[in-house]
Formats: C-alpha cells, structure tokens, sequence
C-alpha cells in the first residue's frame, strides 16, 4: 500500500525510475516515449549533465538562503542573461517556484502598481474563457477551464472573462474577417462596462495551450488587445509558462507580433523540468512604481539560487543548440 496521495487515483501508476533524452523507464523495464515532455516540461531532454551539474555545484554553495535577506551570484547572473530576452524595457524578474505562483505573483503585482499610483479602485482582473493560468485560488479565477474551477466555484467569481482567439470556432460572426479587431472590440466593451477605473490587468496566453491545444490567434490580435490596454491604463500580462524560452520558435510568444507587454510569467521549461522554477518579469516602469510603495507578498522558496543556477544552464543549453531556430522548421514538418 502507498501512502503518497497521487494526482490521479483512479488507477496505479507505473513507477519511474530512470530517464534519458526522451525516454523514461519503469520499474518493470518498459521505456515510455516521452513527447509531451511531461505537462509540456522538459525542453532539453532527461539527464543532461550540464543542468544536473549546475543543480549540484550551487546545491554545494547555498543549498537555501532567504530571499528577504540575501541574493546570490546565481540569482543575480541568471536575472542578468535572462533580461536582455525579455520583450520589456528595463525588465526585473521575480523568481518562484513555478508557473502558478508566477500568476499570482502577476496579478499582486498588478495590484500593488495601480495601489502605488494612488488607483486603489483598480482590482479587477480580464481573462479569457477556456484558458488556463493554473491552479491557485487567483489564478483559477482568472482562468476559464470550467472542469478545474468547478469544485471550488463559490470561491471564485472575482474576475470576468472575454472570449478566447480561437479560430477553430471563432465567435466573431464576420469570422475569418477582422477578428482581432473584433476580440479587442470585446476587451474595450468588457472595460467601459467594468468602468475603466476598476480595471487592474488583462492577462492571456499568446498562444491558447492546455485547454485549446495550442490554438494560435490571428496577427490582428495581440497588437490590438495591447492598444486597448494602453487606452485605458490597464496592465497586460502575458502568460508565457507554455509558450516562454523558445517552445514558439520565438524567446516568447508575443514576440511574434511585437507586442510589450507590463508583466511576463513563465515556468516549465525556465529549467526544463529539473528544479521547481518559474518568475514574474516586469517593465522598468512597473517595478519603479512599486519599488516606491513596497510589495506584500513572496514565498518560502521564492529567490531561490539553486533553481536559478538550473534555470541560467537550460538557458545556455537552450541558446548553444539554437533550439528556439529549429522550433518552427521541426514544427512546420508535422
């Protein structure tokens, strides 16, 4: 009998005991193709020394310190590296555990910077329906999967939603013309109708992942939904925990259309699977406007070196082997 409560108990899960490249191996011996990467994880591939040594070397230095009373040298090269990707001026990244805290941690600092510029009447978040953001209380309220924000509805119902870009059963009844302009027309009704003052944050996927299996919008899209954020001075985060370091072909998926936007999250493949990582990056202008005030928030293993030191090795393995290039050329043969 086990005594771990597993994420699925409906049957018995084989157990892994080693992987390599993109194969894991059971107990009983058979091999498992592993395509997905996992929940769309593992970008470089299982066992690559390079990330399992730089686990290991920082492990050696600082194992742990906390985030409110030191930084590290791998925090700090790794925020570094990592800056000159961003599609934000001037940007800071606050690290976390993963892409869930990364959401929360999106839509605090969301919070704080319109309290830091004397809008406390903004607090209201826009997400898109059929989207996924994770799995705390906020980010579930942001998001749109009906089946995971069912059990826990009477706790939700702070933020509201606009229809997703999904071109497969697009909502625009002018569909397949102006449909960006039509879903941004959406977004600056839902805002006028809040009242702008009350608008902290529109967040979305640049590219709709694990509820509308990579649906990918029409070129109107993020670069009108971005104009009517800027209209109306509410702050556009992009969650890129699927779409970030390289899996679009792009560093990350807006930039495809060059859009900026406010706030950036990103998780799973920041070090591919092989330590809890994810961050929260900010333009310049948000994080002075919030430096001013203070920010009330942070976790236990928030700032963390050691997931830093991973993240700053899948990165470089990411850039020597110009993964991102070969993104669309692997992608455009399927």
């Amino acid at each position: 009998m086990s005594h771990v409560f597993h994420r699925v108990l409906n049957r018995k899960l084989p157990r892994a005991v080693r992987a390599k490249g993109v194969w894991i191996e059971d107990a009983d011996g058979r091999r498992y193709l592993d395509g997905a990467g996992g929940a769309i994880v593992v970008g470089v591939g299982h066992g690559d020394r390079s990330l399992v040594d730089a686990m290991a070397e920082q492990s050696a230095r600082t194992s742990y310190v906390h985030g409110s009373a030191f930084t590290t040298d791998a925090l700090e090269s790794y925020a570094d590296a990592v800056a000159s990707l961003l599609p934000m001026d001037d940007p800071r990244i606050y690290p976390v555990s993963g892409g869930s805290e990364a959401v929360e941690t999106a839509i605090k600092l969301a919070r704080a910077f319109h309290l830091a510029r004397g809008e406390a009447s903004r607090t209201l978040v826009i997400g898109r329906r059929s989207s996924y953001h994770g799995n705390t209380l906020a980010a579930l309220d942001a998001g749109g999967r009906e089946a995971l924000r069912r059990p826990y509805e009477p706790w939700l119902g702070r933020f509201q939603h606009v229809e997703a870009a999904y071109e497969f059963r697009c909502a625009n009844p002018g569909h397949p013309a102006g449909c960006g302009a039509w879903h941004a027309d959406r977004l600056d009704r839902a805002i006028v109708e809040a009242g702008p003052s009350t608008v902290a944050a529109f967040i979305a996927e640049p590219v709709a992942g694990a509820t509308l299996a990579a649906a990918v919008p029409t070129d109107g899209y993020w670069p009108a939904v971005a104009e009517v954020c800027r209209r109306h001075g509410v702050l556009l985060i992009a969650d890129e925990v699927m779409t970030g370091f390289g899996r679009t072909g792009r560093w990350f998926g807006v930039d495809y259309w060059g859009v900026r936007p406010d706030v950036l999250t990103s998780g799973k493949g920041s070090t591919s699977g092989y330590f809890p990582f994810g961050l929260t990056a900010c333009s310049g202008e948000v994080f002075e406007a919030v430096r001013e005030h203070g920010f009330v928030h942070g976790f236990t293993w928030s700032h963390n070196g050691v997931g830093a030191a991973v993240a700053h090795a899948a990165l470089r393995r990411l850039q020597d082997g110009d993964w991102s290039r070969r993104a669309p050329a692997r992608g455009s043969g399927c």
